[in-house]
């Protein structure tokens, strides 16, 4: 039996360390985060450096850059596991470190947050690699707790292990504000750990491709934690059901562009119709009234050009407030949205429930819902091409 050596983390160092820096995370820009050089002692970084696989050395999946064209090529895109399986053996022994009491209670000391969950099962987390050329789009997080919906992702622990990593390689993890602008950019040194909160609006990724030399990659360690209820504040909407991918490059708004062109052609043979689905799978909450009697079925109606023949009388009838929030109110918002479909109804009618929710689609083809007629907030629930895929 191969031996490998025993690591734990040091309760009272760290929380120790959670004291000092729980101000820096707490009160963070653009949102709360904290980087935190040397990490772990030299011998212990050493060791999941050597460890870590190549991208010839186990079964990877290819994860790719995001919304955007893809290579295709393993050499050059994002691969990952989330398989410990596939994990070195003192890498799945650290990991579970990462995961252990002693770790939980330094996040929640840290982030003065209590109640964190880890997930052992390392659901879309585990290892990170990226080659020459490659890049991750900016972007906010799904939840990604096998729980689903009943689990809220709350923090992003990144643990970089890149010996001798140039700046001129470039990687470097970006953190954008709600303008879209880059505030900082961090260097993915080994033994460098990034530690951040996951709310809707916290915009992570290296957009620009890696001018590292051949032979090197980007790789990284991520672990991700939870809560099990976590309230609505303007920095976290809510659990958000699909990455939100940002375009930085021209490649990112053609591909999107196209994604978006094919799917109009989808949604015009189905505009004018209504299906019945299951009220548990749209990314929306379907008031009761608005189910299908007995049971938790909601139909879900495609609007039709004869639906809009007066596109503001439409708006103010099914989400007027949300109108309201513009300076040109519902002519100014109708430039902006598309209305595409209402949820709980098999027609529009004059009768209708003023908490009929709406899906309204931009240019970019990214689907937002309004909860009804008085509802001022647009929730990104994901996109057309996804959306129709789904159904």
């Amino acid at each position: 039996m191969n031996q490998i050596p025993a690591f734990y983390f040091d309760k009272n160092k760290l929380l120790k360390q959670a004291d000092e820096l729980a101000p820096k995370f707490q009160h963070a820009i653009p949102f709360q985060h904290v980087v935190i050089d040397n990490f772990l002692p030299a011998e212990i970084a050493d060791l999941l450096i050597r460890e870590f696989p190549g991208p010839d050395d186990i079964e990877w999946d290819l994860h790719g850059p995001g919304r955007t064209a893809r290579t295709g090529n393993k050499y050059i895109d994002k691969l990952a596991t989330s398989d410990e399986t596939k994990f070195a053996p003192f890498t799945r022994h650290f990991m579970q470190q990462l995961n252990s009491g002693t770790f939980i209670k330094f996040l929640e000391r840290l982030t003065g947050s209590f109640g964190v969950i880890a997930d052992v099962t390392y659901n879309n987390c585990g290892m990170h690699s990226t080659g020459p050329g490659g890049r991750l789009m900016m972007h906010t997080d799904v939840n990604r707790h096998p729980l689903g919906l009943k689990m809220h992702q709350y923090l992003n622990l990144l643990l970089y292990l890149n010996p001798d990593w140039k700046d001129e390689y470039g990687g470097h993890l970006e953190l954008w504000d709600n303008e879209r602008k880059p505030v900082h950019k961090i260097l993915p040194a080994a033994n460098r750990v990034v530690i951040f909160n996951t709310g809707t609006r916290s915009l992570h990724g290296h957009p620009v491709p890696l001018t590292c030399p051949e032979g090197r990659r980007r790789n990284s360690l991520a672990v991700y934690y939870y809560l099990r209820d976590r309230p609505v504040t303007q920095e976290y909407e809510g659990t958000q059901r699909s990455v939100r991918w940002i375009p930085s490059l021209q490649e990112d708004v053609v591909y999107a562009q196209n994604e978006t062109r094919k799917s109009l052609d989808r949604l015009a043979k189905i505009r004018g119709h209504a299906f019945g689905i299951g009220a548990d799978s749209l990314p929306v909450t379907v008031p009761p009234e608005l189910l299908e009697p007995g049971t938790r079925n909601a139909p879900i109606y495609f609007i039709g050009a004869h639906d809009l023949k007066n596109p503001l009388e439409f708006a103010m009838k099914y989400f007027r407030a949300a109108c309201e929030g513009l300076p040109g109110g519902a002519a100014e918002f109708l430039k902006l949205y598309e209305p595409i479909a209402l949820i709980g109804v098999v027609s529009p009618g004059p009768n209708d429930s003023p908490r009929v929710p709406v899906l309204l689609m931009d240019h970019s083809g990214e689907v937002m819902a309004v909860d009804g007629r008085d509802a001022a907030e647009l929730r990104f629930i994901g996109y057309i091409d996804e959306m129709l895929n789904a159904l």
